[in-house]
């Protein structure tokens, strides 16, 4: 439960993103507003982004520092795929904790050693469906700006990366639908300059909050070939005004039109016939 959005700006020079701050923590059942950021650096030029249970995500992100810091220039696609590599084991870790070591048995064991083949046939479909439907509950963006241009990659179960690079845009988390409209209703494409794109991102981040999860909070990042850019409380304000003065006198002016629909007996002379 949550919001978090990426798009490539800038003929694809530049990513911006944005999150709020709500936290989903499973094994409270509880979501809450954080103090931390949920954009977490990756690299000079690189962030992540998490969606559902908060936990897992750290590990996750932790896993990429070693490509980030021990290769010169890095790319996204390699920090990208060590996150999602990493991604398929700690899923697997959770399968054989949730799964098999309770009943005394092994994944490895189960599939590779053929024990499958020896228990009678409903028992090992009912292993095996367990396995292929276990959600790992952690959706993840990796976007960054390397050598190459802006990319963006979503992670998701089973542990699959998927490149967003052509549509230019990403979004993830229960406001998700919500993101992608606001930014297919203004054509948000990755020609667009950073300052458009960012009141984008941020429109498209402000429209999410009406879904159930996504707090009202905002953090925006700016990343370009030089670095990672946090939008400051007074540009975040800048943004709101905008969005405030762009979006308030067309709600006025079309609830005024609305009004005057020949639909309100109270408003109209239903003529009678003659």
């Amino acid at each position: 439960m949550t919001i978090c959005i990426a798009a490539s700006a800038a003929d694809k020079s530049a990513v911006v993103v944005a999150s709020d701050r709500m936290i989903s923590a499973g094994f409270l059942n509880l979501e809450f507003d954080h103090p931390e950021s949920k954009i977490e650096k990756l690299g000079k030029s690189c962030v992540g982004l998490s969606a559902g249970d908060a936990l897992p995500a750290g590990d996750l992100f932790s896993s990429a520092y070693p490509v980030s810091t021990q290769l010169q220039n890095p790319k996204v696609k390699q920090i990208s795929e060590t996150v999602t590599d990493t991604y398929s084991l700690l899923r697997k870790k959770r399968i054989e904790e949730e799964v098999f070591r309770p009943r005394g048995l092994t994944i490895d064991a189960f599939y590779q050693q053929g024990l499958i083949r020896s228990f009678p046939p409903e028992v090992s479909m009912s292993l095996d469906d367990q396995v292929q439907h276990a959600a790992f509950g952690v959706t993840l963006i990796v976007a960054g700006v390397d050598q190459e241009g802006a990319h963006i990659f979503g992670v998701s179960d089973p542990g699959v990366s998927t490149s967003y690079d052509r549509i230019g845009y990403h979004a993830i988390g229960s406001g998700m639908s919500h993101a992608f409209l606001s930014l297919v209703a203004v054509g948000q494409h990755w020609s667009k300059s950073i300052n458009e794109t960012a009141y984008n991102v941020f429109r498209a981040k402000r429209h999410s909050e009406v879904a159930p999860g996504v707090g009202q909070s905002v953090e925006l990042r700016v990343i370009t070939a030089e670095g990672v850019r946090t939008a400051t409380s007074a540009e975040l304000s800048e943004l709101d005004k905008i969005l405030s003065r762009t979006e308030t006198p067309l709600s006025q002016e079309l609830a005024k039109e609305i009004g005057q629909l020949p639909f309100d007996p109270e408003t109209t002379t239903e003529e009678q016939p003659g």
